[in-house]
């Protein structure tokens, strides 16, 4: 008989390892949005363009994805938790530096640090992922992992609100020094954790066995022979399409159209906290409605993706700040819902000593569309003129296009290609 899945305090209660992660995950999520809307602020006093929060999304995205294969490889293979320890107290430094950015002539500073705290978060994200996965038993990974979503997204609604009046009251300063602070206090939660290495079959001794390649190559056959694991990586990938604009649109929106009594970080922070609002209801709502098998999670994701395009239709129309708020809360049930439940299925369905690899994959298709998704969207509002309602209603449009792939890929796979699946697998450790 199956047992029962438990509830989010009972899990923390249970696993100590897990707890730890969770509370390092906490205290950083929310430093970074006190950061997020500081620079948010910044470009736009010595700016005044959009193109400046797309270039500054892209610089967050790019490191990510470029980097995000290779650190998949060394969560399989090295301590998943020095992996994070060490990127927190590097990230601890870098953050201090936006306090040097004073005029519009140091403004390339915010690009080069952001891409060095990206770049260290290319490494410490794969690893954690992966550890939750090693850290909970196996009827506990949709409980973790929809814990571990609704935590990024509280922390999003309590960083936007008080990120926004902390930058206002206190000054930007401020913020960059609550994040570093938040940094150590996540390396402090997490070397109280005891993580399990991840078990691989010995390497050969060859130059590609040594530096990883072979583990790299192995990642992507999975992924190449896995028709399961590729349709769960359209989630991501596919909305990030449309999703990197609508980030910078969110930002333009609040701070041109939504301001509130003339202050842009407030009508930001505003639309920003009600993003996470509903990114912390959507997977526990869904959750409670459907539960933790693999074929609703698959159902949900699906109908996910359409509840997000009729929201951002509706967010591209709203006439007040309290109607638009209350459109991107919806949007992002449907978005969160569609990032925790993937982010399950991976857990299910992909054995723990690929897991760094393969979450490394995902976070690299997502975030290359990202980037990609962010610039454009700058550059049209930009060059072209485009009015932010009327590229928030295309951005709606391609989400419906994400919809339809996403059933389209619900296909079974062909008995070769499982063979071939099988065959990667088990080559792993005989052909080493």
């Amino acid at each position: 008989m199956q047992s029962r899945a438990p509830g989010y305090f009972e899990l923390l209660k249970r696993r100590p390892a897990f707890r730890a992660i969770w509370l390092g995950s906490v205290v950083s999520l929310a430093g970074d949005w006190f950061t997020l809307i500081a620079l948010y602020s910044l470009l736009e006093q010595y700016t005044g363009k959009s193109e400046a929060v797309g270039l500054m999304l892209l610089v967050r995205f790019v490191p990510l994805a470029v980097l995000s294969p290779m650190a998949g490889v060394l969560a399989d293979r090295f301590s998943r938790k020095r992996i994070m320890i060490v990127a927190d107290l590097l990230r601890a430094l870098v953050v201090l530096g936006f306090l040097l950015v004073r005029s519009a002539e140091q403004v390339w500073l915010v690009y080069a640090l952001t891409f060095l705290q990206m770049s260290l978060a290319s490494f410490f994200d794969p690893a954690e992922a992966a550890a939750i996965g090693s850290t909970v038993e196996q009827d506990e990974i949709v409980t973790a992992n929809t814990l571990q979503g609704a935590t990024w997204s509280a922390m999003l609604g309590f960083g936007a609100i008080f990120g926004g009046v902390l930058t206002a009251l206190a000054g930007r300063e401020a913020s960059f020094v609550v994040d570093a602070l938040s940094y150590l206090l996540s390396a402090f939660f997490i070397s109280r954790a005891t993580i399990a290495m991840p078990v691989q079959p010995e390497r050969a001794k060859t130059w590609a066995g040594r530096f990883g390649f072979d583990d790299l190559i192995e990642g992507f056959k999975l992924v190449r022979h896995s028709p399961d694991v590729r349709r769960v990586l359209w989630v991501k990938s596919s909305w990030s399409l449309a999703g990197g604009a609508a980030l910078v649109l969110y930002a333009v929106m609040g701070a041109r159209i939504f301001a509130i009594a003339g202050s842009p970080e407030a009508g930001v922070g505003v639309l920003l906290a009600m993003r996470g609002a509903g990114a912390f209801v959507g997977p526990l709502i869904a959750r409670r409605i459907g539960g933790d098998g693999p074929s609703f999670l698959e159902r949900a994701i699906g109908i996910a993706f359409l509840v997000t395009s009729v929201a951002w239709l509706a967010f591209a129309l709203a006439p007040n700040l309290p109607l638009a708020a209350l459109c991107l809360l919806v949007a992002h049930t449907g978005v969160s819902t569609q990032w925790v439940f993937s982010t399950s299925l991976i857990n299910l369905r992909v054995e723990d000593r690929f897991r760094g690899r393969v979450f490394a994959v995902d976070t690299m298709l997502s975030l290359l569309a990202l980037a990609v998704s962010s610039y454009l969207g700058g550059r049209l509002l930009d060059e072209l003129k485009i009015e932010p309602r009327s590229l928030m209603m295309w951005l709606a449009l391609i989400t419906v296009g994400a919809a339809i792939g996403w059933w389209w890929l619900r296909r079974p796979g062909s008995e070769r290609q499982q063979k071939l699946l099988g065959a990667v697998v088990e080559s792993s450790a005989r052909d080493r």
